[in-house]
């Protein structure tokens, strides 16, 4: 997940904020697929809606690591594509604070943006009322919540010390910062637990609302998220990921002494 896909004929290109942005197939493919049936069913323009905010919010988040790369001296490409994007830094940052900086960036500009849609809607009720009810409209109403969902509970997620998202690269730098060079190790040991439980949690919240009629589900704070289909799919792969690193970790510190110096 942290390798730049390779490039194909039917990217889209352009520029913002002078970085050079690559929009993947494979990004358009995966946004449909996370809620395109429902929304195409509803009409056309919800489906529209929902790819627009995904876009705009993911370009938004790489936009924030890259200004952040900008910062520290080294210029960066955004690519988004499948579950994300990327920001491919032309340099490397030095220092460990600064790389969490960088990190932290790109789920800082997603509050941002959920800061600004939540505070106009309140200053101004463009889209909702304080009761939640529409003031101008479902198609508003449907806008704000998709981006207040996405940019607020998505960059929550991302802030989970999982690796490869952007709260597991603090995570690692932290734990190295601990334990030296066994932080890497701790740090995946972290991600894989901490993966575990959003795939218990989400299991737990399906099973719930389908056989038990959200009982338990339902006393949750209305802030609470439940768990879906498509968030346990995604952090049972990152779960298994995780795993994979710590097995060639240890693989590698087993085998390391048995290695020639030109081998290792």
């Amino acid at each position: 997940m942290l390798v730049e896909p390779e490039r194909t004929p039917y990217d889209l290109r352009f520029r913002c904020l002078g970085f050079p942005v690559r929009v993947h197939p494979w990004f358009w493919i995966v946004t449909l697929l996370l809620n395109g049936d429902g929304l195409l069913r509803i009409g056309p323009e919800y489906l529209f809606m929902w790819v627009a905010v995904v876009f705009v919010s993911i370009l938004v988040h790489e936009l924030g690591h890259a200004l952040a790369f900008r910062r520290f001296g080294t210029d960066a490409d955004i690519v988004l594509y499948a579950f994300g994007g990327l920001a491919v830094p032309t340099g490397t940052v030095p220092g460990r604070w600064r790389r969490i900086a960088v990190s932290l960036a790109g789920p800082g500009a997603g509050f941002i943006l959920y800061g600004i849609v939540y505070g106009s809607n309140a200053a101004l009720g463009w889209a909702t009322a304080p009761n939640g009810r529409p003031t101008n409209g479902l198609e508003l109403a449907f806008l704000y919540r998709q981006l207040v969902w996405v940019n607020l509970y998505w960059g929550v997620l991302n802030l989970l010390p999982v690796f490869p998202l952007d709260g597991g690269q603090v995570s690692r730098e932290l734990c190295m910062m601990r334990w030296g060079t066994r932080g890497t190790r701790v740090s995946l040991q972290i991600s894989f637990g901490a993966a575990l439980l959003v795939v218990a949690y989400c299991l737990f919240c399906e099973l719930d609302v389908r056989q038990f009629n959200a009982e338990i589900v339902g006393q949750f704070p209305s802030w609470v998220p439940l768990g879906s289909v498509y968030v346990g799919i995604l952090f049972g792969f990152l779960a298994y990921e995780s795993y994979r690193l710590l097995q060639r970790i240890e693989w590698t510190d087993t085998h390391w002494d048995d290695k020639a110096p030109w081998e290792r």
